[in-house]
C-alpha cells in the first residue's frame, strides 16, 4: 500500500517545486493550477499563490487549520528544458508512477543544476544565430561574421561574465547593449574601407536580438490571459524596463559618437537582401540556435524552429505598409496556435515552442531605429517609427492573447464534462 503523505511533506514539496519552477522562467498560473490539482488528488485542500519573486503555499488537513509557508525566489533565468523536466515530475505524480517521497528526492538531487548545453556550445550557437540573422537581411558576409562575434560576446557578458557579480538581469542587459553597440561601431569603422559600407544594424543585430525579452513578454501574456494580473503585470513591466535599458544604452552611445565626431557611425547604408528561400534556411538555423541559447529540450528544437518559420513566413507574406497591424497580429496568432497545439500534444509549456518564434517577430531593431532618429534630431521620423513599434508590439501581444482563446474554451469544456 502506498504511503499517504502528510501535510508537512506535501507543503515542503510544493514550496521546493515552486522555487525551481519560477526560477526556470515558468508561468505562475500554470504552476498554481497544477499544484492545487495535485493537492486535491492527494486528499488535501491546497492553495498556491505565486509571483515572479516568491510563492505562498497553503495545505489543509481535513478538519484542521491550514499549514502555510512562504518561499522566496531570488535567482531567475530561462531554462526551458528544466521546465519540461519539472512538468514531467508532476505528470508522473499524477499518473501514479512516482511517489511524493521520491519526487522530493529528485528535486533535491543535482539534476536541477546540470547545464542543458555547455557554455562552449551556447557560445557557438550565439555566434551562428548572429550570422544567420545578419546575412539574409543585409547580404554581406563580413558584417554577418562580425554580427556573430558580437552576438557571442553579448551572450557571454550578460550570462557567464556578469551573472555571478550582478544579480539584476536588467542592468546586465544594459551593459550587454553597451558592449553590442561599441563592438558594432568598431567593426563598422574597421570593415567599411575593406568591404564597403554596410548598415549599422548588420553588425548589431546579433547582439541586440540576444537581449530582446521574448520569454518575459510571452509569459506575461500567458499570465494576463489567465487573469493572473500581479504576476503578468510584473513580468510585462520587466520586459518594458529591459527595452528601456536598451534604449538608454543606445542614446548614450549616440551622444558619445556625436561628441567624438563619429556621427556617421550609426547611419545605415543600403540593404542587400538575399533570396527568400535561402533566407528561410538561415532563419531555421537561427531558430535552432536560439533554442540552444534558451535551453529548449533537444527533442523540441525542430518543432520550435518550425514554429518560428511559420510565424516569419506569415509576417513576410503580409509585411506591407497597408498591413502594419494585420501582419504581426496574424504572425503572432500563427505562432501562438502552433505553440499551444504542440504544448498540449507533448504536455509541456507552450513557451518552449513560442519563444524562439516570437524572437523572429519582435521589432527590436525597429525600436532602436526610432531611438536613433530622435538622437539624430529627426523627431518626426522618430515619432513615426515609435508609433510603428508600439503598434507592432501591441499586435503581437493581442495575437498571442487571441491564440489562447480556443484552448481556454476547450479546457473549460473538459472540466464541465
Amino acid at each position: 500500500m502506498e504511503h499517504l503523505p502528510s501535510s508537512d511533506e506535501l507543503i515542503s514539496f510544493m514550496a521546493e517545486y515552486s522555487r525551481a519552477y519560477i526560477a526556470s522562467g515558468g508561468p505562475t498560473s500554470r504552476l498554481e493550477d497544477a499544484l492545487a490539482a495535485l493537492g486535491r488528488r492527494l486528499g488535501f485542500a491546497s492553495e498556491v499563490f505565486a509571483t515572479p519573486t516568491g510563492a505562498f503555499v497553503s495545505v489543509t488537513d481535513p478538519g484542521m487549520r491550514p499549514h502555510t509557508t512562504i518561499c522566496r525566489i531570488k535567482e531567475g533565468g530561462i531554462n526551458l528544458e528544466r521546465l519540461c523536466w519539472l512538468e514531467g515530475i508532476l505528470d508522473d505524480l499524477d499518473a501514479g508512477k512516482l511517489s511524493l517521497y521520491n519526487a522530493r528526492r529528485i528535486l533535491g538531487s543535482h539534476h536541477l543544476s546540470r547545464p542543458t548545453y555547455s557554455d562552449a556550445l551556447t557560445l557557438a550557437a550565439a555566434f551562428a544565430a548572429g550570422f544567420s540573422l545578419s546575412y539574409p537581411a543585409f547580404g554581406r558576409a563580413a558584417p554577418a561574421l562580425a554580427s556573430g562575434l558580437i552576438g557571442a560576446a553579448t551572450w557571454w557578458v550578460t550570462n557567464p561574465g556578469l551573472n555571478k557579480h550582478i544579480s539584476s538581469s536588467i542592468f546586465r542587459d544594459f551593459i550587454g547593449c553597451v558592449v553590442t553597440l561599441l563592438l558594432s561601431a568598431f567593426f563598422q569603422l574597421a570593415f567599411s574601407r575593406a568591404f564597403g559600407p554596410a548598415p549599422f544594424e548588420a553588425y548589431s543585430i546579433g547582439g541586440i536580438i540576444i537581449l530582446v525579452p521574448g520569454l518575459a513578454l510571452t509569459t506575461a501574456i500567458a499570465e494576463l490571459a489567465d487573469q493572473n494580473l500581479i504576476s503578468g503585470t510584473s513580468k510585462f513591466m520587466q520586459a518594458m524596463l529591459t527595452l528601456l535599458a536598451l534604449g538608454l544604452a543606445y542614446l548614450l552611445f549616440s551622444d558619445l559618437s556625436a561628441s567624438l565626431g563619429f556621427t556617421d557611425t550609426i547611419i545605415s547604408a543600403r540593404k542587400i537582401p538575399i533570396k527568400p528561400l535561402l533566407a528561410a534556411g538561415f532563419l531555421a538555423i537561427s531558430m535552432m540556435c536560439f533554442g540552444v541559447i534558451l535551453k529548449v529540450p533537444r527533442k523540441a528544437l525542430p518543432l520550435a524552429a518550425l514554429t518560428g518559420i511559420l510565424g516569419w513566413s506569415t509576417l513576410s507574406l503580409l509585411n506591407a505598409s497597408k498591413y502594419i497591424a494585420t501582419a504581426p497580429f496574424l504572425a503572432a496568432l500563427c505562432v501562438g496556435l502552433v505553440a499551444m497545439t504542440f504544448g498540449k500534444r507533448y504536455r509541456v509549456p507552450s513557451q518552449v515552442f513560442s519563444v524562439p518564434g516570437i524572437l523572429a517577430l519582435l521589432p527590436g531593431m525597429l525600436a532602436l531605429t526610432s531611438i536613433q532618429s530622435f538622437a539624430l534630431g529627426r523627431e518626426s521620423s522618430g515619432l513615426e517609427l515609435a508609433f510603428r513599434v508600439a503598434l507592432t508590439a501591441g499586435s503581437i501581444t493581442f495575437g498571442l492573447f487571441t491564440a489562447r482563446i480556443p484552448f481556454a474554451f476547450s479546457m473549460k469544456k473538459q472540466t464541465h464534462e
